[in-house]
């Protein structure tokens, strides 16, 4: 399966979506404030930060350039989105209602984040000099979420 560059990052839009609507719920299924409902809050609104990064990519994609034009470097891209745990349309807020403990919740925060970093690591290789920065920074600040995260587990 061939994607184009702005497919990708219409996948790395709603990878983000769905962190988003995941951590929002999370937080939301835990009654009382604590550190876990601070953690998930805060990292909804990072997922927002992030979504914004990559439209305005999308939004000056004329001037980016991808390459995903080799036939084996499309399927794995099209294999990291297909099983990532957020990579379908609304999977944040169908894997949310599946949550029954906060731990439960910060084990799902945990893949998905990670998962992230793999992901864009594989859009960072094949993206030009514009587009390297903004991505690798969300790699980094992925790479902080699944940190923070793992702290709290």
């Amino acid at each position: 399966m061939y994607y184009s560059g702005l497919e990708i990052i219409e996948i790395a839009v709603r990878i983000e979506e769905n962190g988003e609507a995941f951590y929002t719920a999370a937080a939301e299924m835990i009654n009382e404030n604590n550190d876990v409902k601070g953690l998930f809050l805060d990292l909804a609104q990072k997922e927002i930060t992030h979504i914004a990064i990559f439209q305005k990519l999308a939004d000056k994609f004329e001037a980016e350039t991808f390459e995903f034009n080799k036939e084996e470097s499309t399927d794995y891209i099209g294999h990291l989105a297909d099983t990532h745990i957020f990579g379908k349309k609304d999977a944040g807020v169908e894997l949310a209602k599946t949550i029954s403990t906060p731990k439960q919740a910060l084990e799902i925060a945990f893949k998905f984040e990670n998962d992230s970093v793999v992901f864009y690591e594989e859009l960072l290789k094949r993206a030009s000099t514009d587009a390297k920065k903004m991505i690798l920074q969300i790699i980094e600040e992925e790479k902080e979420h699944a940190a923070e995260i793992k702290r709290f587990m």
